[in-house]
């Protein structure tokens, strides 16, 4: 405690002797002491918050980093597992048609509807594209790294070249390519797509990285697939040399300040992280100096009222105000990042959630609730599970109980899953669980980030259904009908059971077709299907095969007699008059019937004894069905 002086005009208070000892030098170096240090304590106070600052602004920058990094490697996982949907598509169908499969109708009629992919092909095991979906001559790609690097290959993985020139388009791409193999298990050739490079770096325009801003997709390879830096796009570039390259062999995600000497010249706050199931790395980085800029601007603020408190010490009340003045620059600086995180999180073109471990929803932005149909009080009010689909609950369960555990590289970083919206309806997304750890390494919770993917889905569907349905009737076509006769055939066999196969073909749809025209008979044929499934029932399979033939798989079969009973039900149901558009018509059919065990006891064998008997009932006379030849023992 300071002394107290007393007055010289009292004189009931005389000076202390001690107070001439503080008068004099000693009292003067004891202030300049004072001083000295309570100077060192403001600029050491004021030169700690700098550097806490610039600390805190890296640790956000890196934090936002990582988070658009996820999103980065979200995106370009969906595109390299879209691409192979789409290869593993054609292949199947390549296998099952050959050459022939339209790709380039496909594309036309957008069966295939990815516009990423500037050209779908299929090449044989000699490197020649023997289909497209562009016109193109005679091309041999067997010296494409792509073409060798499947043919070598001993597992079924997508490869994603590096950029290359196209032979067809004379444009840099990247050749994604899936492997061929034929039943023997030899090597069939590939399906190859081309990407432009720049779709890989898309992304830029949804993540704010500002005007110096850096985001990367490179192959462990060493090449880099697409690249975009202070808004300037490259690829096919020598990744070697940069820094997080190098440090992937190490870690396979990490954040550092990188100074950009092997990019541009530019130091970068850089986050990186390696994709999990490709042999590639992402890479987001923003510019150093645009996220120090306000640092930078509060270093000059707090230099100034540093400089100002050491001169003006004495005042230590205008000090005080000042510093409160400075904490409140401080809090609201604060309060405008915050609102600022605010505004990115409600304003991002996916939906995110933040998820306790235990599956409460603690928040979430304006994209997932509009996906959902919940406003943000209704979702905090529910737990992720609440809003699954019952088929997938205990899935979800499973996928959220796996993030939490130690992380495995065996495990996929996303999910694709059914969300129940407010009004019943089934929501697809594509969803991704990162989670965030305390101080101690324990899980804080989750951030959910889910794309709606719901259209896609619908895609699926009606591919599916397409490649095993006859466009004109919507019947199964003849695929469909041999799946289905080889699981009936099974049944019956494990059971001891009877099955059945009808083939028909239609008397006199010739004549209609020529006389009527093709409408017409394209009219026939479905007023044919309808009449055919009203005369099996549900268990049983009415297919076409092309032109007027058709196929009829009973299930279960008691006695011949149904069999009978069944053919003598569609020669009168067709025997009726057709209706198409004003114009009657008759028609007939002729059937062949072929018995499992009677007449075969193989799908090949019953198939050819129908058929035969069709073209039997049809030399007999025609309207009338015939039974195949009985199979010998």
């Amino acid at each position: 405690m300071t002394p107290r002086q007393p007055s010289g005009d009292d004189p009931g208070h005389p000076a202390h002797p001690l107070w001439h000892h503080y008068a004099g030098t000693p009292l003067s170096l004891l202030v300049a002491l004072v001083c000295a240090l309570a100077i060192a304590g403001i600029w050491l106070t004021t030169l700690q918050r700098i550097a806490f600052e610039r600390e805190q602004a890296v640790a956000a920058a890196m934090q936002s980093n990582s988070s658009i990094a996820i999103a980065f490697e979200q995106q370009a996982f969906r595109t390299l597992k879209a691409a192979e949907q789409v290869a593993a598509f054609v292949r199947e169908q390549y296998l099952r048609q050959g050459a022939r499969i339209p790709l380039r109708q496909w594309a036309d009629q957008r069966v295939i509807r990815e516009e990423m992919f500037t050209i779908v092909s299929v090449v044989d095991e000699a490197g020649d594209v023997v289909s497209s979906s562009r016109a193109i001559g005679k091309v041999n790609y067997a010296d494409r790294a792509f073409f060798q690097a499947q043919r070598d290959a001993t597992h079924d993985k997508l490869f994603v070249s590096a950029p290359v020139l196209g032979r067809v388009s004379g444009r840099w791409q990247v050749p994604m390519s899936l492997r061929i193999t034929r039943p023997d298990g030899g090597f069939g050739g590939v399906v190859v797509m081309s990407v432009d490079p720049a779709n890989f770096t898309d992304f830029h325009r949804q993540a704010d990285l500002g005007h110096q801003g850096l985001l990367e997709l490179t192959g462990l390879d060493g090449i880099v697939r697409g690249r975009k830096a202070s808004g300037q796009s490259s690829f096919g570039l020598e990744a070697r040399t940069l820094a997080w390259f190098q440090r992937q062999a190490a870690a396979p995600q990490g954040d550092f300040v990188d100074s950009g000497a092997a990019v541009d010249g530019i130091t970068r706050i850089v986050s990186y992280r390696t994709m999990e199931g490709y042999p590639l790395m992402v890479t987001v980085g923003t510019a150093h100096a645009e996220e120090m800029a306000p640092v930078l601007q509060r270093r000059a603020s707090y230099l100034a009222v540093a400089g100002s408190a050491s001169a003006a010490l004495l005042v230590f009340a205008g000090l005080l105000i000042l510093v409160l003045a400075r904490q409140r620059t401080v809090t609201k600086a604060l309060r405008a990042s915050e609102a600022l995180f605010r505004a990115t999180f409600h304003q991002a073109a996916m939906g995110i959630a933040h998820v306790a471990p235990d599956g409460r929803i603690l928040g979430a932005n304006e994209k997932f609730c509009r996906m959902l149909g919940y406003d943000s009080d209704e979702l905090r009010a529910r737990t992720v599970f609440d809003l699954s689909d019952d088929s997938v609950r205990d899935e979800a369960r499973h996928f959220l109980a796996q993030r939490l555990a130690a992380p495995s590289p065996a495990l996929s970083p996303e999910i694709e899953k059914p969300y129940r919206r407010k009004d019943g309806s089934i929501l697809w997304v594509c969803e991704a669980l990162g989670v965030v750890k305390d101080a101690h390494g324990r899980p804080s919770f989750l951030v959910a980030v889910a794309q709606d993917i719901t259209a896609r889905k619908d895609l699926e569907t009606r591919l599916s259904h397409d490649a095993r349905h006859d466009a004109l009737t919507d019947l199964p076509n003849r695929l469909m009908f041999q799946d289905r006769f080889a699981q009936v055939l099974e049944s019956a066999q494990r059971h001891g059971r009877r099955a059945a196969v009808l083939f028909l073909d239609l008397d006199g749809f010739k004549t209609v077709n020529d006389s009527h025209g093709h409408a017409a008979g394209d009219l026939l044929l479905q007023q044919t299907a309808r009449r055919l499934e009203g005369c099996v029932r549900a268990e049983d399979t009415v297919s076409r095969f092309g032109g007027d033939e058709f196929g009829i798989v009973l299930a279960t079969v008691t006695r011949e007699q149904d069999c009978e009973r069944v053919a003598t039900k569609i020669l009168q149901a067709l025997s009726l008059p057709f209706d198409l558009d004003g114009t009657e018509v008759h028609i007939s059919a002729s059937v062949g019937v072929a018995l499992f065990p009677v007449h075969g006891h193989d799908l090949a064998t019953l198939v050819a004894h129908a058929d035969t008997a069709m073209y039997a009932a049809k030399h007999g006379g025609k309207n009338r069905f015939s039974w195949g030849p009985v199979a010998e023992d």
